[in-house]
């Protein structure tokens, strides 16, 4: 298996950025920008947009069906009694994400059923597992360490008998995990074997991805962290073993996951990611030829908005360490879509009288939809235009064959009203000549 090299993560629904436009227009823009790849995240299984995948598909980018493994931010599709499948946390959270146990039969087979028919309704090109794990950093003194239900204690039980999990919330309880470190030891163990399990079967248990689909490769994330001992530190606090789920689940590729502690920082180097060879020397040690891939956030804050030089530099970083492909969280979330000014990056003839821009990001539909801002030499009458997104149509008089036109575009502008956080004012494209 070879994975695209240059990959960006994009939820439709997340924010106005791509509301309101053609799905051609998404895809045209991600495609101008050389994306090869993408990892369409999938918060409610009933909302793929077929429609977006096949413009995507036109322009030879490689689509992914990603899907949460340990939960879900939308309970719209979970079939009735779903609520039984929920892990239990060491606190009750209320935070928009429904945490669901990796051990419930019941889960595992319904998600089992959801991925196969995903994939039998829409021509995603592979799956990718996004976050497996168990909650949650920085390990048992967090709210969300899970999962603590009924059934994860009674297996532990069964694994070790006679012996019961450790306590978790009262200091003063003879089995509290830090006076017990023999036991601690034990439940560290039995966390990762049940998201190995968890994972395994997904991927080759009955009814799994292998056995429904088994031409679709399948990637598998696991968490990354820069602390001086990341192998051990995701196993433990995450229950994730790299060397075990390449091993026994036996993925097509992984995805280093950046962990939140990391992608927080504000002045974030890009080559962070030399802390996680480790991870990467792990899993390639099980199997030396395994595809990884990197992930990065690039602007879920505004303190850790990355530029496209940035974005650069951290590809260079993880071709250094082994690492040829990435993916970006989350495309409309990067700084470019606060400091750079539309520019068109392809100018076409579409028909007789139709001009083409595609820009480097959405522009604001009043503002281009300005007939004065563009003008033809030699002269050419501009009839209408029409604003999609990051596509402006000049509809002209008709273009004469074989007659070359210089086409200049004033003050043009995008919409900070579309941006994830409007926070800065609207970028503007001074002057731009193009040649057709």
């Amino acid at each position: 298996m070879k994975l695209p090299e240059y990959c960006v993560e994009i939820d439709p629904f997340l924010g106005r950025y791509y509301a309101g436009r053609s799905m051609e227009s998404i895809a045209e823009e991600l495609a101008v920008h050389g994306f090869d790849g993408v990892q369409y995240v999938i918060t409610r299984d009933s909302r793929v947009n077929r429609d977006l995948i096949d413009a995507l598909h036109r322009r030879k980018i490689h689509v992914d069906y990603a899907t949460f493994g340990n939960g879900t931010y939308d309970t719209q599709d979970l079939p009735a009694g779903w609520e039984g499948w929920r892990m239990v946390t060491r606190q009750p959270m209320n935070d928009g994400y429904t945490r669901l146990c990796l051990n419930h039969p019941d889960y595992r087979r319904w998600k089992k059923a959801q991925i196969a028919r995903i994939l039998r309704e829409h021509p995603f090109d592979g799956v990718h597992i996004m976050e497996p794990f168990w909650p949650e950093y920085p390990g048992p003194s967090a709210p969300a360490y899970a999962c603590l239900c009924e059934r994860c204690r009674g297996l532990f039980t069964q694994m070790h008998p006679g012996e019961e999990p450790p306590e978790f919330t009262d200091e003063s309880h003879p089995l509290f995990w830090r006076k017990q470190p023999e036991l601690y030891a034990k439940w560290v163990q039995f966390r990762a074997s049940c998201h190995t399990d968890f994972l395994h079967d997904l991927l080759n248990g009955e009814g799994g991805i292998r056995q429904t689909r088994p031409r679709t490769p399948v990637t598998v994330w696991i968490l990354a962290i820069d602390v001086p001992d990341p192998v051990r530190f995701v196993k433990e606090v995450h229950g994730q073993d790299i060397a075990d789920v390449v091993r026994r689940a036996r993925p097509d590729a992984i995805c280093l996951q950046t962990h939140w502690p990391d992608w927080i920082k504000a002045n974030l180097l890009p080559d962070y990611v030399r802390a996680y060879q480790p991870l990467v020397r792990a899993a390639r040690a099980v199997r030396s030829n395994l595809p990884i891939m990197v992930q990065a956030d690039i602007g879920s804050q505004p303190q850790n908005r990355q530029s496209w030089d940035w974005i650069a530099r951290f590809r260079q970083a993880c071709r250094q360490i082994g690492v040829q492909s990435v993916t970006l969280y989350e495309y409309m979330l990067g700084m470019y879509m606060y400091t750079d000014p539309p520019r068109v990056m392809r100018a076409i003839k579409t028909a007789q009288n139709t001009v083409m821009l595609v820009f480097n990001k959405r522009v604001d539909a009043q503002n281009a939809g300005d007939k004065s801002r563009y003008t033809f030499a030699p002269p050419l009458e501009i009839d209408s235009v029409q604003v999609d997104g990051n596509l402006v149509y000049l509809h002209t008089a008709a273009l004469r064959r074989g007659q070359r036109y210089r086409l200049t575009i004033k003050a043009v502008r995008d919409d900070p009203s579309t941006r994830w956080l409007p926070d800065t004012p609207a970028c503007t494209l001074e002057e731009q000549t193009v040649t057709l």
